[in-house]
Formats: C-alpha cells, structure tokens, sequence
C-alpha cells in the first residue's frame, strides 16, 4: 500500500469527501429529525383528536351512564386516558390511571373553557408527559358536558433517543469508512474517478453530453467505457420507456373516457330511445372489448419481455389454424363488406407449434387487413409448402403503407395512420407480438406493401419432419 502524502490529492479528496459527507448527514439528519417531530406528532394529536370527536359525537345523542361506560371501557384498553366531563366540569366517568395524575396539573386543564380553547390542550411532548385535547358534548346547540383525553409523550421521547443514538451511529460509520477509503486511494486513479463520479452524477440527473475518454487497456480505460455505454444505453432506454409510457397511457385513457362518457349518459338516464340507449351500451361493450385486447397485448409483451411467455408446442395441421381463425373473422371481415377468399395447401402441411399463439398471430393479420380494407375490397389467404417450410400469406386491397414506414411497424405502439387505427380498435402492439410469436416458432414473417395498392404479410415456418411434442418457455 502506498503511503497517503498529506499534501496529495487522494489525502485532499478523502478529507474532503469526509467533510462532505459530514455535513450532508448532518443536514439530511436535522432534515429527518424535524419532519419525524413533525408527522409523529401530528399523527398522534389528529388520532387523539379524531377519537375524542368520535366519543363525543356519540355522546351527543347517548348522554347516559351506559354509554360512559362503554367509552371508558374501551379506553382501559389503550395506553390512553380519558376523563367525562357534565356540564358543570364534574367528573362523571374516567380510565384507570387518571388519579395518578399532578392534581394541580388536573385542575388546570379541567379550568380550560371549550368555548375558548380549540380541541389541543397539551402538545410539548419534549416538557409534559401527556398530550391532552378535548371535546366538547352538545345537545341542541348548548354544551352538556366535555371529553378530555391523554397519550402518554414517553413513546415519542423514546423514539426521539432511538433516532438520536441511529444517527451517531451513522455518523460514526460514516467517518470510519471515508478513513478507510482514503488510505486505499491513489493519486493515479483519482483524477478519472472523479470524472467518473461526475459523468454519473450527471446521468442521474438524466444529462448524457459528456463521454469518459478511454484511452488505455487497464481497468480504469475499460470501466470509462462501459460507463459510456451505460449512459448511451440509458438514453435510449429513456427515451423508449417515457415515449411507450406516453403512448400506451393514452391508449388505455380513450377507451376508459368512452365508457366513463357513456355509462354517465345511460346512468343519467339520458338515453332518448331504446335504440340509443342500445347503441351505447354497444359502444361500451366495443370499447371494454378494446381494453381488455390491450390489457392483454400489454401483458403478453411483458411476458415475452421477461421470457416467460409460455408455449406449448404439438404437432399441427396449417389448414387447421387458419379455417379456426376464419371461424372468427369470418363475419366481422363479411359485415365491413369485404370479400375474403381462402386456398389451402395443396397437401395437408404440419408444423410443431402452439395452436392458440398460431390462431393469435392469424387472427391479427386478419384484423389488420379488415381495419385497413375499404368496403368492396378483397382479402386473401393462401398457405403452400416451399423446400421444407410452409407458408402464409395474407394479402388485402386495403391502403397499404409507405415504404419508408415499413420497417417500424414491428415496433411496439408505432401505427402508420394513428387516427385510423385508434378509432378500429388497434393500439400498436399486434405486429410486434406477432413477430415474438413467430421467431419462437424458429419462423419468419415479412411484409410486402404498395401505397393505395395493398398489403401482404408472408409467414415461413419450419414443417414437421415427424411427431414431437414438448413444451418451451
């Protein structure tokens, strides 16, 4: 170990970073102290406040011996003290404890008048053992008697002489290990710690304009750069977190709006006709649909995400997935007016596969065609064999997508026409689940498109050479 010079500047920074810390402790400590006062003991006065106004309230309408009573045997329980006080300061019911109470201290606080004291008669937690607050018991506007309640301040106090000794312990440490960390530092590793401390403070304030310089091979040169990288990497990673927040946040509030709007109208009563009031009640199940498609795409993306989405792969016949999709997507597609068409594989291909995940990714590519389709258009499947993959194609005359927009389509929550496919229904997240679902098939899928033209998306997946069945995650 080399030895610390007192006039170098490993000596100087740890001395500094000692009184640094020093006094950054101090003032979080001081910081602390006063907001732990503060809360605890307003936590504890609105409590005491708050039962005070709840015995009185009932006293109000049950001024009677029972009532006392059962107040005063729900007090014995705590560490409280109370006092029932009729109209003329008499004691008429107290808990346990109260007659070890100061007599002078008794007599001062039974000499306070309800009407010209507010409901805290006591609250120097540091000079008296007791909080003390009061309320006051009414019947027709005129007082009939009073409620004086007591907590002990010794738990504060002990809470206080916790945080105190916390803290110098702290402190102690604190300065135990800025010694310790300046013996062990070198005048030639301080200058770039020290630019490293201040690229990352910067990063933590979300600013990234600055870049280590990582020149050399050693140690310091290689962690300078994964430092770069880290504040590139959390650049970009902000960027897409803040902009996805942004964009599913906005999702998931217009469905929401539409059925809050709705349901007021139909709950107000109204609705005109029954045919209006049907066709809102259409609108919300339209839209609950919508969010629970959303809520679900969200939650596959975060499963896929943190790999554990889940698949269960058996052997399947193409032809089958499709004819189960069209099952579905049969009407809607025909009630928007558009002809769909469908050509099966010449010989029955199979695939090892999960069916539900397959059906999914089939069921979008129709729902995309449908959204983008103008009635009298055209949709299309067609499934082949080509070498020894099988392929699906879907195509439809709808308005295609211009080619510079083609390759970001896969990404989550980017749509060509926001507007367009807000309003039927899609959210962005399809495409970019499909294209997760097909590459844990080992499978591929490609988009062709023309502006005005149509769009064909082609998926290719590895045929089944011969049975298996196995499950992946």
């Amino acid at each position: 170990m080399k030895t610390i010079k007192l006039n170098g500047i490993a000596f100087k920074l740890g001395a500094f970073l000692i009184v640094f810390v020093m006094v950054l402790i101090f003032c979080i400590e001081i910081i602390l102290y006063s907001l732990f006062i503060r809360f605890y003991t307003d936590d504890v006065i609105d409590e005491q406040i708050m039962r005070s106004d709840s015995y009185a309230s009932v006293l109000n309408d049950h001024f009677n011996e029972s009532t006392i009573g059962h107040i005063i045997r729900i007090e014995n329980a705590t560490d409280n003290m109370l006092i029932i006080l009729d109209k003329t300061k008499k004691i008429i019911g107290q808990t346990q404890g109260i007659d070890k109470l100061n007599v002078d201290d008794l007599k001062d606080v039974l000499s306070h008048d309800t009407k010209s004291h507010g409901p805290v008669l006591a609250s120097d937690w540091k000079n008296e053992s007791y909080f003390i607050t009061q309320a006051p018991v009414t019947s027709g506007g005129n007082i009939i008697g009073q409620i004086i309640m007591f907590s002990p301040t010794k738990p504060i106090q002990t809470a206080v002489q916790t945080l105190r000794t916390t803290f110098v312990g702290v402190t102690i440490i604190i300065i135990l290990l800025g010694i310790f960390t300046t013996l062990f530092v070198t005048g030639k590793i301080v200058h770039p710690l020290l630019n490293m401390i201040r690229l990352t403070n910067r990063i933590s304030e979300g600013k990234h304009d600055i870049k280590l310089d990582t020149q050399g091979s050693d140690e310091i040169a290689q962690l300078a750069s994964s430092i770069n990288r880290m504040s590139t990497n959390i650049q970009f990673f902000k960027q897409q977190r803040n902009q996805f927040l942004a964009d599913i946040s906005h999702e998931l509030r217009t469905p929401i709006t539409y059925m809050k709007g709705y349901s007021e109208i139909l709950l107000n009563g109204l609705a005109q006709s029954e045919q209006e009031q049907q066709q809102y009640l259409k609108i919300l199940f339209n839209q609950s649909v919508h969010l629970q498609r959303l809520v679900q795409d969200l939650f596959d993306l975060a499963s896929l995400e943190q790999k554990s989405f889940s698949l269960t792969f058996n052997r399947l016949s193409l032809d089958k997935i499709i004819l189960n999709a069209l099952n579905l997507m049969e009407i809607p597609i025909k009630q928007n007016e558009v002809i769909l068409t469908y050509t099966p594989s010449a010989v029955p291909l199979f695939v090892n596969g999960d069916e539900r995940r397959l059906q999914q990714v089939i069921i979008n590519l129709l729902e995309n065609a449908k959204s983008y389709t103008a009635p009298g258009g055209t949709i299309s499947i067609l499934v082949y064999k080509e070498n020894e993959s099988g392929y699906i194609k879907v195509n439809d005359s709808g308005v295609g997508i211009p080619q510079e927009e083609i390759p970001l389509i896969w990404e989550r929550l980017y749509r060509v026409d926001k507007s367009r496919s807000r309003a039927s229904g899609g959210a962005g997240l399809g495409l970019a689940i499909c294209k997760e679902i097909i590459e844990l098939h080992q499978g591929h899928i490609e988009v062709e498109s023309i502006l005005g033209v149509g769009t064909t998306f082609q998926i290719s997946l590895p045929l089944l050479i011969k049975e298996t069945t196995q499950n992946v995650k």
